[in-house]
């Protein structure tokens, strides 16, 4: 049934009433009508209507084109016209209140059915678009930083407010002037001028720090500029960004998007995102006299298969389904989120239960009835499905969200290689009878595999997308094997390293193997040195005090040259080791080292931090870029992160490109590189 509040506009009392009985049965409240104009804007006016259908002809001196001209300018509602006339006159004077629609009378019930809600769709549809035009016009109009795009031959192109305000001049006084005309530079100190024409074409961003600018009215500051030479999107070929940088804006834009960022747009539930700031809020304030509170991480069992069979739109129909069974649960303080794909997680607050267990276990087989009761239909054919739960008692031994996460994804995992259709605890001393192997023996088999060369490194690349990307890159992962499984995925032990600090000393590993194989493949002149490697590093080796002269150290030792190589750091891991990161990224800069931000996005927290992390690349988090092809939110949000680290001269790189369409999204808004399984997939380096 429809909730859609509609108002009649109608002068022929019998055809109203016939009208709204037609509205009601298709499920729509009538919350007013009325025949003349004045009335009809006073009730308009008092009950807010979501859309109104409105006869041309209605008693009084104004018609309905006139009433629904006064309604588009004061309050926007969407309008159908109803009308028995299809002059042209009529339909040119109708254009003007740029209606939802037009139906000829008299018309079918079903006509009107149809109608209305292509009408409701497609106004929804135009709110969505001309919110996010407001957001991402905000991004830009509401920054102080002056960003300016001048052509090559120095003619402006655009001025932002804050480029306004700083040159004293209009945008449209502007682009009839020359850059030089505007504003001059020149250093501080020395008082040298500074031209911002290209002086090497091989050059293509440049930061300067403290040169004076002054305006045409002779009004001069001290700024930070960059200048990209590289051409800004949408605009003609040659253009390039100049940015009179203040960071200090940014706040707004990362609590504007923030805001945007909480729920999933697909089920209505709380975003990956929300729940790790939700999960860490629990975390601080976990104790012994808190209720018992548990994760339930619920996830669909072969749902790649129903999806890749019916479709995305199948898919998206049972993950909704799934979701409204996951949400009948919350109850008091409990919440859910869809944390990406067909994965959900229920947080569960077990209040005053004397058997602590036994409301959580109960859901838990609620959830795996209501799935095996409730077959999916699609086009006419029942589909049966079943869950895969993981039960997370959350206590203080959990450091972090991520643990928690991870504690989750291994005992799903656990449960699908069982048969699925069933759930399990997890236990941190890994007891339950879903693990296959004890924590102790997972740690022996971690410390066998560093001094018997247990693992081996992988390579996934890392393509330029267009003339944003310079060098093809690859990202550096690794496997472990021993003598039961040849290949074992990182999921399985770097949550253990990790949890047990043995992360420093795998982090070394990868480090001396990874100059080791370049070291090695640039004596054989092997292709896979023009590129790139990027290597990763964990967060627990940044507080490490002699890793920056282990780096250099090996680098010596190897010979290779440093500018091939990039580090990459997790968001989280950067911003909670601020100190760290900018000392080592200091210092390995100066040596030739690159750097990148990885998981950028997932909290929309490090806008702030950017000016402290002198970093080379952005990552965007793959939650965002895997959905994009389907989720406008996320292509929206892929779209604004793009455009900020343009203005801030950063290089971005779009993890999770999975499809050919992705791809081609990334490429269209600006992002710089793509990595995923739409690229390469991950394969071991050559013997």
């Amino acid at each position: 049934m429809c909730n859609e509040r509609v108002y009649i506009v109608e002068d022929e009392r019998v055809v109203a009433i016939d009208l709204q009985k037609r509205l009601e049965r298709l499920g729509y409240q009538v919350c007013g009508n009325a025949a003349d104009g004045d009335t009809a804007l006073k009730g308009i006016r008092a009950t807010r209507p979501d859309i109104i259908l409105m006869d041309i002809l209605i008693q009084g001196s104004t018609d309905g084109i006139e009433i629904a001209l006064q309604i588009k300018e004061e309050l926007d509602i969407p309008i159908v016209f109803l009308s028995s006339y299809t002059d042209q006159q009529t339909i040119e004077r109708a254009k003007k209140a740029t209606p939802v629609g037009f139906i000829l009378k008299p018309f079918k019930e079903r006509e009107l059915a149809t109608l209305l809600e292509m009408a409701l769709f497609k106004n929804m549809a135009d709110l969505r678009v001309k919110e996010k035009e407001q957001l991402f016009s905000a991004i830009l109009n509401s920054t102080t930083d002056a960003v300016l795009v001048v052509g090559m031959s120095g003619d402006v192109v655009f001025l932002n407010p804050g480029a306004e305000r700083l040159l004293e001049i209009t945008d449209k006084e502007g682009q009839k002037m020359q850059a030089i005309d505007l504003f001059t530079l020149a250093d501080k100190e020395t008082g040298e001028p500074y031209s911002i024409q290209r002086s090497n074409e091989h050059t293509r961003l440049i930061r300067v720090k403290n040169l004076r600018l002054t305006n045409r009215k002779h009004n001069s500051f001290v700024v930070d500029v960059t200048i990209n030479l590289e051409p800004a999107k949408n605009v003609v070929d040659g253009n390039h960004i100049i940015s009179f940088k203040d960071i200090s804006r940014l706040d707004e834009i990362t609590d504007t998007l923030n805001y945007q960022a909480s729920h999933d747009t697909l089920t209505g539930l709380l975003n990956r995102s929300e729940l790790a700031a939700r999960l860490n809020a629990i975390l601080l304030t976990t104790g012994s006299q808190q209720p018992s509170i548990y994760a339930l991480y619920v996830d669909i069992d072969h749902f790649k298969i129903l999806n890749d069979s019916c479709g995305t739109q199948a898919g998206d129909l049972l993950i909704n389904e799934v979701a409204s069974s996951v949400k009948e649960h919350v109850r008091g303080r409990s919440f859910a989120a869809r944390i990406g794909g067909d994965d959900f997680v229920l947080i569960y607050y077990n209040e005053n239960e004397i058997d602590r267990t036994h409301n959580v276990t109960e859901i838990a087989k609620n959830l795996l009835e209501s799935a095996q009761n409730q077959k999916f239909s699609w086009k006419g054919k029942d589909y049966p499905y079943t869950l895969s739960i993981g039960i997370i008692p959350i206590d203080s031994s959990f450091k972090s969200e991520h643990e928690i996460m991870i504690a989750g994804t291994q005992t799903v995992q656990k449960v699908h290689r069982s048969g699925g259709n069933h759930f399990a605890f997890f236990e941190h001393n890994n007891s339950n009878r879903y693990y296959s192997l004890p924590i102790s023996e997972w740690i022996a088999r971690i410390h066998t595999a560093l001094q018997e060369d247990g693992f081996r490194l992988y390579y996934q690349p890392i393509e330029p997308l267009g003339i944003g990307g310079d060098n093809k890159k690859l990202e550096i992962l690794l496997r472990m094997t021993d003598k039961d499984n040849p290949v074992i995925q990182p999921g399985e032990f770097i949550p253990i390293a990790e949890r047990y600090n043995i992360m420093p000393t795998v982090d070394r590993w990868v480090i001396d193997n990874s100059f080791k194989t370049y070291a090695r493949l640039a004596k054989e002149n092997h292709p896979l040195t023009h590129s790139v490697f990027c290597l990763n590093i964990s967060g627990s080796s940044l507080l490490d005090d002699s890793l920056v002269s282990f780096i250099l150290e090996k680098a010596n030792e190897y010979a290779i040259p440093k500018n091939m190589f990039c580090i990459e750091l997790t968001e989280s891991s950067a911003i909670l080791n601020l100190t760290s990161v900018s000392r080592l990224i200091t210092l390995l800069s100066e040596q030739g080292f690159s750097f990148a931000l990885d998981d950028f996005g997932s909290g929309f927290s490090s806008f702030n931090y950017l000016k402290n992390l002198p970093v080379d690349f952005v990552k965007i988090d793959g939650s965002f870029i895997r959905n994009m092809d389907r989720d406008p939110i996320d292509y929206n949000m892929v779209q604004a992160i793009s455009s900020m680290c343009r203005i801030l001269g950063l290089k971005t790189i779009g993890e999770f490109a999975e499809n050919s369409t992705i791809i081609r999204m990334l490429g269209e808004i600006g992002v710089d590189y793509a990595q995923g399984y739409g690229i390469a997939k991950p394969q071991p380096f050559p013997e």
